[in-house]
């Protein structure tokens, strides 16, 4: 697989046969005929390659942006004047403040956005060592301290208290539960808190709608009970990327938040080379009401049919730190493809398959579709969800994996192993005679096309079954 070792940016559009086309971009398509020195995020670096002649690709990406000139100024403008009217300054010596930061499977600029932050804490009377970082992981293994320095920097680790937090310790605060049926059961030092702010993230969603506001906490710091509830939602036809306001996955993590009293968020949305475009402060609900809007006209594309192939990208690390992670780009790309089409996924995965319980449901069938039947009978269980997940894409297209995983674990997940590109493209070839109709999308994590109603194998799962469920 060829792997660039420099990060230098190559302009497909330039390097195409093809002038872009006009109405392509109308369409959402960024630009078209691209076949010559495509260039994907693969790991931390970058795998550059060519499409066979005669092919061409139409490339879908996020819409056109400028990162902010001065991140430090968004930052501190942001915080100097929240949305919904809540601010720092009526916590003033605070005698506790704990802030909820994501783990490592989310890129979010922490060197950038914490400083200000802290800053502004202790100049309204809080106390450093009042002050607590909670590292939440929702389900995913708790951060070891050893991993704590590739999330924040180590001014940081050094001035304060950082923990990370574990889903399944014993314990943890329960709150009551939402109008879902949804038991929350929170991280006691969150709790405890008499100021809670979290810091994350809006990007696209697969069943939440969109990340941000109140879930770094409402997920990033519950009880593994707490987030099987509400994740057993993810079935229901409305649990969708891009809707928020009738999806009960997220309307039940509203809920959560406001179980939990979240008092203040930052949240930043970046560009397709992680650089802060926008950065959201204030109260959670309106801060993610107004940052999932102005999200949704830089990652919602539109296309007018399906395709043969989908070349994707989840975008890098660490969105493909795991199989686990890598799944959303999967995800994002089956509406995209044509019913026995075929998808090429680049994803390093440096960390394996990224959870058992995903594995093993695996292992134990023989094709995606016994695993979707199984999982339609079976009480729902985070990790098992993600094969269902991984195995409906399974069903509507075959899917090529370039990774690091090696070809026995490729298998075993139900894909084709590519050692490159190059190799992946050279068995369509014998497949499609004829240039088939191909997509390429370099960062599938954060690019999505709206969501039409599921069809019966995507809903029927759950609903009004599992625990949690509601119709």
């Amino acid at each position: 697989m060829r792997k660039q070792s420099s990060f230098k940016k190559v302009d497909p559009v330039r390097n195409s046969s093809r002038a872009l086309n006009p109405a392509a971009e109308q369409r959402g398509i960024i630009s078209n005929g691209v076949n010559r020195n495509i260039e994907l995020s693969y790991g931390k670096g970058k795998i550059v390659f060519d499409l066979p002649k005669g092919w061409a690709a139409d490339l879908l990406r996020p819409n056109l942006t400028f990162p902010v000139l001065n991140p430090s100024q968004e930052i501190h403008q942001s915080l100097e004047n929240p949305l919904g009217g809540q601010r720092l300054e009526d916590f003033r010596r605070a005698k506790s403040v704990s802030i909820a930061v994501s783990d490592e499977t989310r890129f979010i600029p922490y060197p950038l956005i914490l400083p200000p932050l802290l800053e502004r804490l202790e100049r309204i009377g809080v106390a450093r060592s009042a002050i607590q970082i909670l590292i939440g992981s929702g389900l995913h293994p708790p951060v070891p301290q050893s991993r704590f320095s590739n999330i924040l920097p180590m001014e940081i680790l050094k001035r304060y208290s950082v923990m990370a937090h574990d889903a399944t310790q014993p314990d943890l605060k329960f709150l009551g539960n939402t109008s879902r049926g949804t038991p929350v059961f929170l991280n006691p030092h969150f709790d405890e808190a008499e100021l809670r702010i979290v810091i994350g993230l809006i990007d696209p969603h697969q069943f939440v709608g969109y990340t941000g506001g109140v879930k770094g906490a409402a997920i990033g710091l519950a009880g593994s009970q707490t987030i099987e509830a509400n994740h057993s939602m993810l079935f229901h036809p409305q649990a969708v990327i891009g809707e928020i306001q009738q999806n009960p996955v997220r309307q039940d993590i509203e809920e959560i938040g406001k179980l939990i009293g979240i008092h203040f968020v930052v949240n930043v949305i970046l560009d397709e080379t992680n650089q802060i475009v926008k950065v959201f402060s204030g109260d959670p609900q309106e801060v993610e009401r107004v940052g999932s809007e102005f999200c949704r006209t830089i990652y919602e594309t539109k296309v007018s049919e399906e395709y043969d192939v989908v070349i994707v990208s989840p975008g890098g690390y660490p969105k493909d730190i795991n199989v686990y992670q890598a799944q959303k780009a999967l995800a994002h790309t089956t509406p995209l493809v044509r019913q026995a089409g075929d998808i090429i996924l680049l994803a390093e995965c440096p960390d394996g398959h990224g959870d058992e319980t995903f594995y093993q449901m695996m292992r134990k069938y023989k094709n995606p579709d016994e695993v979707v039947e199984a999982f339609q009978k079976e009480r729902f269980k985070m990790g098992t969800h993600k094969a269902f997940l991984w195995c409906r894409s399974l069903t509507k297209a075959q899917v090529q994996l370039c990774s690091a995983l090696g070809e026995r674990l490729s298998f075993e997940l139900m894909t084709f192993p590519a050692k490159s590109v190059e190799e992946a493209l050279q068995k369509l070839q014998k497949k499609y005679p004829t240039p088939p109709k191909i997509a390429i999308m370099p960062k599938a994590n954060s690019t999505y096309i709206p969501s039409p109603p599921p069809p019966p194998a995507y809903r029927q799962a759950g609903t009004g079954e599992r625990a949690g469920v509601k119709g």
